[in-house]
């Protein structure tokens, strides 16, 4: 048996991925779930795995931080991701394996199946190239995500991005010309993607691509016309420090 540990902020993300896992792939045995990266280290330390499944987006350490903090690094890694092109890159050229979110049990199977089979390059090397890689990727150009959808996945330019609108369990987002688009993903998992690289969410139901803002008009909370003209509310709790993120990227003149 391949003893596996689960490391993901999200609780429905982990026990969505348990379900497949012990439904589909019986030679993998679950040891672990961590919430985080510092529970990972623990864990790892702990159970001493043949193989993880890592979120990479986590608060308080992220994956690359937590793989990069453990002294020894025995094991297989897998990604559960809906990370940017450029990182999907890194890790195949790293030789490492992913999987988009939500996890698909075709793609789960052949990713476990494949776990046999291990490169000739040590997951330290291999941590090395995927970090250089990705470091030298996101100083450059727009960023690029992977978006699962009914039809199967769609990579898409942050830069085409007017807003995102939280529908139910789904998102639509909105892009700057060509037509909406559903993704099978909650608008936290996209706003815990997107914030760190010019989104903001200004309300429940909204998360908006800075670079488009045209206008904001005073209210209790206010609103936000984008420059497709489109109004969007934003909640009074927002109001503050969207404000302040405008002024910090306004040209001052």
């Amino acid at each position: 048996m391949i003893q596996a540990i689960l490391i993901d902020d999200e609780k429905n993300n982990r026990a969505a991925l348990r379900k497949k896992i012990e439904a589909h792939c019986p030679t993998i045995t679950i040891v672990a779930e961590c919430t985080n990266g510092v529970e990972g280290i623990a864990a790892i330390a702990q159970y001493n795995p043949k193989v993880i499944f890592l979120d990479i987006e986590m608060p308080i350490m992220n994956g690359f931080t937590m793989l990069e903090n453990l002294p020894q690094k025995e094991f297989e890694i897998i990604f559960t991701t809906a990370y940017n092109q450029y990182a999907i890159n890194a890790i195949r050229f790293g030789a490492f394996d992913y999987l988009v979110k939500p996890v698909d049990v075709v793609e789960l199977i052949a990713v476990v199946n494949r776990l046999s089979f291990k490169s000739e390059i040590r997951n330290t090397d291999r941590l090395a190239i995927l970090s250089n890689q990705l470091q030298k990727q996101q100083n450059k150009g727009p960023q690029r995500i992977a978006i699962a959808t009914h039809q199967g996945l769609e990579i898409i330019s942050t830069d085409s991005i007017l807003y995102l609108e939280a529908v139910g369990n789904y998102t639509q987002i909105h892009f700057v010309q060509d037509k909406p688009l559903t993704a099978s993903k909650t608008l936290k998992e996209f706003e815990d993607l997107l914030q760190n690289i010019g989104f903001f969410r200004i309300h429940n139901a909204s998360l908006i691509n800075l670079n488009f803002v045209k206008k904001y008009i005073k209210g209790d909370g206010g609103q936000i016309q984008l420059t497709s003209n489109i109004v969007l509310d934003v909640a009074r709790r927002r109001k503050e420090e969207l404000l302040q993120l405008l002024a910090n990227i306004a040209t001052k003149v």
